[in-house]
This record gives C-alpha cells, sequence and structure tokens, in this order.
C-alpha cells in the first residue's frame, strides 16, 4: 500500500473521512501518513492533483518496469483493456 496515495487520493476525495479512515492504518504507516498529510492539507487543490498523478506515473513506470523484467512483457506493448488486469495479476503472481 502507497500511503502517500492514500493520503493525497483522501485529501481530494474525501477530506472529511480521510481523519477516521487512517485510524485503520498500523501505527508506523500513520506516522507515516501524518508527516505526508501536515505539508499537503497546506496545498491547493490542483498541486494535490498534480502531486498525485505524478505519483501514479511513477507507480505505473515502477510497475511496467518490473513486469518486463519479471515476464518479458512490456505493458505499454499490451492493449489498453488489458493493461490494468494483467498488472493486476502480475502483482498477485508475483508480489
Amino acid at each position: 500500500m502507497n500511503v502517500e496515495s492514500l493520503c493525497l487520493l483522501g485529501l481530494l476525495r474525501s477530506p472529511d473521512q480521510l481523519e477516521s479512515s487512517l485510524k485503520l492504518l498500523t501505527e508506523s504507516a500513520r506516522a507515516e501518513a501524518e508527516k505526508i498529510l501536515s505539508p499537503a492539507k497546506q496545498s491547493a487543490k490542483p498541486e494535490l492533483v498534480q502531486r498525485w498523478a505524478k505519483l501514479r506515473e511513477r507507480e505505473w513506470a515502477e510497475l511496467s518496469k518490473e513486469a518486463g523484467d519479471r515476464t518479458g512483457l512490456q505493458l505499454d506493448a499490451i492493449a489498453p483493456a488489458f493493461r490494468l488486469w494483467l498488472a493486476s495479476w502480475l502483482v498477485d503472481q508475483h508480489g
């Protein structure tokens, strides 16, 4: 689980429910979330959207690289309709 992604998406989609959602995290993940949230709460919504988009781009690049390293498949060469399914399957199969 990516705590930064959870925090950013929580601030963007459900800021009123974010604090109660953080109680579900482990102590260490909650501490990490608090470090991320302190400065993020001061950011404007467009900044949060941009930060979340960049985070998702990095996650996709890492996942694509991992898929290529493990299976020889390049996710960007797969039909768009199957990319997320294949990526999810690879994570389930290989961690």
